[in-house]
């Protein structure tokens, strides 16, 4: 992996990146705690979801648009937010998080945790100079068992750009962004990753398939450039199921190169899709740093 991740102590947050880790900590406590669980089954949730979104990204300075996506004889919505470049404004680069839950899980880390952070994203990068257009997509619908369906909110989006002759050079996915531990053994791994990477779980994690692994080096290196955030890159053939778990799946079915940007979910945090995945236990200030450092890695990546 290109760069080094970072270690020792980051600086403390400035008066800005104070304000960013409230908003962060406002939006993921709005849609887990207000909105709370949000899927088909609670359709309403959903739609809340959907407007809080719409009405964050507004607040952000953008003008969202919505696509509707089939889900049986209930329709659900993407929220989409464009960021045209200029020289290269044909290259398109998406970034995406599922605003959806599991059945009986509040959905903080999963994914609220990601959601928040793309809101702010739009709001860091609003008056950011890019060549290539950036767009910022919440999605509906990734969880079981509508994940691989129809109703999938990122699959549709990428048929859909492909019927429309979009250009799409990369796609990351922001996949639960807000559980960090520093203490020893508080990170498990799938075999036999356990014997390359950290034991402490307060680092990001890039993941791709090796198909993707030039848009991975390009993104994790850009970020070791800003962050004061440890990251940990993987590039791993489909065989390890584990890497497929995200909107990004999506994109590779397209063959598109893509991404996932996590936390790890449940090789790390114990509430994964479960009831007490609450606000409470994220870590906002590593969220902050993290979002800014992800703007200025979007930045290099679609900037001039």
């Amino acid at each position: 992996m290109p760069g080094t991740s970072f270690r020792g102590e980051p600086a403390a947050l400035g008066e800005q990146s104070e304000a960013l880790r409230e908003r962060l900590h406002s939006h993921v406590q709005t849609l887990s705690e207000r909105i709370g669980e949000r899927h088909y089954w609670r359709p309403e949730a959903l739609q809340a979801a959907g407007d809080y979104i719409e009405q964050s990204f507004q607040a952000a300075g953008h003008l969202p648009r919505r696509q509707a996506v089939p889900a049986g004889s209930r329709m659900f919505h993407n929220i989409e937010v464009i960021l045209p470049g200029e020289q290269m404004a044909d290259e398109v680069l998406v970034v995406g998080a599922h605003y959806d839950t599991v059945r009986g899980s509040p959905g903080a880390d999963d994914n609220a945790s990601g959601v928040a952070v793309l809101i702010e994203l739009a709001r860091l990068l609003q008056d950011a100079e890019l060549d290539r257009s950036l767009r910022l997509v919440a999605f509906v619908n990734e969880e079981l068992p509508l994940f691989g369906s129809k109703a999938m909110g990122s699959l549709h989006y990428v048929r859909q750009a492909s019927a429309e002759g979009m250009d799409i050079v990369g796609m990351i996915s922001l996949e639960m962004l807000g559980y960090f531990r520093d203490e020893p053994n508080s990170q498990a791994y799938p075999f036999p990753l356990d014997h390359f990477y950290p034991d402490r779980g307060n680092f990001l994690a890039f993941v791709s398939n090796l198909e993707s692994r030039r848009l991975l080096h390009r993104a994790i290196g850009a970020f070791r450039r800003h962050a004061e955030v440890p990251s940990e890159g993987l590039t791993a053939p489909p065989l390890l199921a584990d890497i497929r778990r995200s909107d990004h799946w999506a994109f590779w079915k397209s063959d598109i190169p893509a991404m996932m940007l996590t936390d790890t979910a449940n090789f790390r945090n114990p509430y994964y899709h479960g009831p007490s995945d609450t606000h409470d236990r994220l870590d906002y200030t590593t969220m902050a740093r993290l979002a800014e450092a992800l703007a200025g890695t979007l930045e290099a990546m679609a900037g001039r």
